[in-house]
């Protein structure tokens, strides 16, 4: 990008942690995020070692976002505010032995940057819009939602926006619905029926076999008939409706 070549060489030194990204990660998508640090790179440059350097660096980027936002370049101005941000995202190894006054300093570099970042607000809303309509498209409501709630807050006036957003809350709520219905629809009203007529067979079973037992030994010769007849009576009438049916 232009407006960095009066940036001196010897802060092109250091090399970063993809992995440490706290800062930017927070204003970002991720494939935003990936963006940002392909373009920092691509732009010959590395955050510096030095923690004067990297505040030197990222107050150099803060001047240039201004100079892009003044002219109307939001798009510029936003990708220099974000790699002045990528120079002041320390590790938290690195912010654990920072000195009181170098917080500080980060936070009065980070804070200017606000203002820079919030100018991009809407193009930031409309990416989450066109990523929340692709989830639709593969059927990932509970996810575009996500994408929709926060581009709505972004862009609370965008009609589009708060259509989409309703939308999808229809959609995920049929699809919830949809799950519902198939779990219901794995015991209906015909299986019900079938199983309470078993456990009627059972019962009936178990208390005519508790009457012969009771009566001595002569008792247990109609035990098997006993058990027997009531199921081979269910099964076959059972069997009888299935074929019906069939």
């Amino acid at each position: 990008m232009e407006g960095l070549e009066g940036l001196s060489s010897d802060t092109r030194t250091q090399v970063w942690d993809v992995d440490e990204e706290p800062l930017l990660r927070h204003f970002c998508l991720e494939a935003e995020c990936e963006q940002v640090l392909e373009w920092f790179m691509g732009q010959g440059y590395k955050r510096p070692e030095d923690f004067a350097d990297r505040i030197a660096l990222a107050k150099r980027l803060r001047e240039l976002s201004n100079d892009r936002i003044k002219q109307s370049d939001i798009g510029g101005g936003m990708m220099l505010a974000l790699g002045s941000l990528h120079c002041l995202d320390f590790s938290k190894g690195q912010s654990a032995i920072q000195s009181d006054e170098q917080k500080e300093e980060v936070s009065e570099a980070t804070v200017p940057l606000l203002s820079n970042l919030r100018a991009g607000q809407p193009l930031r809303a409309k990416l989450l819009y066109r990523r929340g309509l692709g989830r639709c498209q593969v059927k990932e409501f509970e996810e575009a939602l996500k994408d929709f709630v926060e581009s709505a807050r972004l862009a609370p006036e965008d009609r589009e926006i708060r259509i989409a957003l309703d939308d999808c809350k229809a959609a995920a709520r049929g699809q919830q619905e949809s799950l519902k219905d198939r779990w219901r629809g794995a015991m209906t009203p015909t299986k019900l029926s079938v199983r309470k007529k078993l456990q009627r067979c059972f019962r009936t079973a178990k208390y005519q076999t508790k009457q012969a037992l009771s009566q001595g030994a002569e008792g247990f010769v109609t035990v098997g008939i006993i058990l027997l007849a009531p199921l081979c009576a269910c099964a076959f009438g059972l069997l009888l409706r299935f074929l019906r049916r069939g």
